[in-house]
């Protein structure tokens, strides 16, 4: 098999799809492509390399069982890895009970109908220094919300504390920043033209 056949056979929508039809090699190739971004996200969330290699671990195992579901959303493959490494880091830092079976899968259809599909994924990379701009334009209060909100899994109460603001004002500047954050990307996504 030649390079270019096998680039191919190895982007992240035909490794899922291998791995749909029960591929170990595609899973591990899936592994190696986005575990190195996915660790450095856990550990910067979990403050602690074991706990976030453990959580690393739980969302390949879950990658191999849920496949054929995260196809069927076509969604983008990186996208739908980094939203459930995420989401698993912060239940950990949170202690948060696992959710039922039931609840899951609920939680899981509503999240991934909004995730982007892989087409858009390659107009964002395209873009990146164009969006690292706009991330940077965020007033630093907001930043600072928006980063614990994220990274830290707190919610706007535990930010407020954390701060030493009232829970109104964190909520505004969260709301004000992911409104500006949102018309923004709307721009980068849909114009090289857009005023940045």
């Amino acid at each position: 098999m030649n390079l270019s056949k096998m680039k191919q056979n190895s982007s992240p929508e035909k490794l899922l799809s291998r791995i749909v039809e029960h591929d170990e090699r595609a899973l591990g190739e899936l592994y190696d492509l986005y575990a190195p971004v996915i660790l450095g996200m856990l550990v910067r969330i979990l403050e602690n390399r074991p706990a976030a290699e453990d959580v690393l671990e739980e969302v390949f195992v879950r990658v191999w069982s849920d496949a054929r579901r995260i196809q069927r959303e076509q969604v983008s493959v990186g996208a739908a890895l980094c939203l459930m490494a995420r989401e698993k880091a912060v239940g950990r830092l949170r202690g948060e009970r696992r959710l039922e079976p039931l609840a899951r899968a609920y939680a899981d259809r509503k999240t991934l109908a909004w995730l982007p599909r892989a087409r858009e994924i390659a107009v964002v990379d395209d873009r990146l220094p164009l969006i690292r701009k706009v991330v940077q334009q965020i007033p630093k209060p907001q930043s600072v919300a928006l980063e614990l909100a994220v990274f830290g899994g707190l919610t706007q109460e535990e930010i407020a504390e954390r701060l030493g603001e009232p829970a109104a004002r964190v909520r505004a500047g969260l709301m004000a920043a992911m409104r500006f954050l949102r018309h923004r990307l709307e721009a980068v996504l849909g114009t090289w033209a857009a005023n940045i």
